[in-house]
């Protein structure tokens, strides 16, 4: 489970940065594409919790360059959503400072790895989706950073 919160490497997620180019997040996620087009990448990763299906990662490009990374997380029930809340809240609270959660929503606000003002946010949509769902976003976005 820590190899999915930790960074494999610097960077804003598993060792991509907001503002890499195309090129160099398909090398990095090659065994993972399950589609690509100039202007994005998806990616399917098995989770390692036992009965789990999958994350999927949706990497956006703007002219060849990142701008946002879009993960949903399909569990197997309400309580691995919940762990994997927790565990991502408890991870970015410390990285990034603690933050406020309003209904299973939350957001942190700060500077990319590469200096671009960047929004994280996370938010359990078991509800919305009628099944157990969490989505992680990061998305560059001026003037958001403190």
């Amino acid at each position: 489970m820590n190899d999915l919160i930790q960074h494999a490497g610097d960077g804003d997620f598993r060792g991509v940065q907001i503002g890499d180019e195309w090129i160099e997040v398909a090398a990095r996620e090659e065994q993972n594409v399950v589609y690509s087009m100039p202007d994005e990448l998806i990616c399917r990763v098995p989770l390692d919790m036992k009965d789990s299906t999958f994350y999927e990662i949706s990497y956006n490009f703007n002219e060849g360059e990142l701008y946002n990374i879009e993960l949903g997380f399909f569990p197997s029930d309400s309580t691995q959503v919940s762990e994997l809340y927790q565990l991502f809240k408890a991870f970015y609270d410390q990285k990034y400072g603690s933050t406020s959660e309003s209904n299973g929503y939350t957001a942190w606000y700060t500077t990319s790895s590469q200096g671009l003002d960047l929004e994280i946010s996370m938010a359990n949509e078991s509800r919305e989706k009628g099944r157990p769902y969490l989505t992680v976003n990061f998305f560059e976005k001026d003037g958001i950073a403190p």
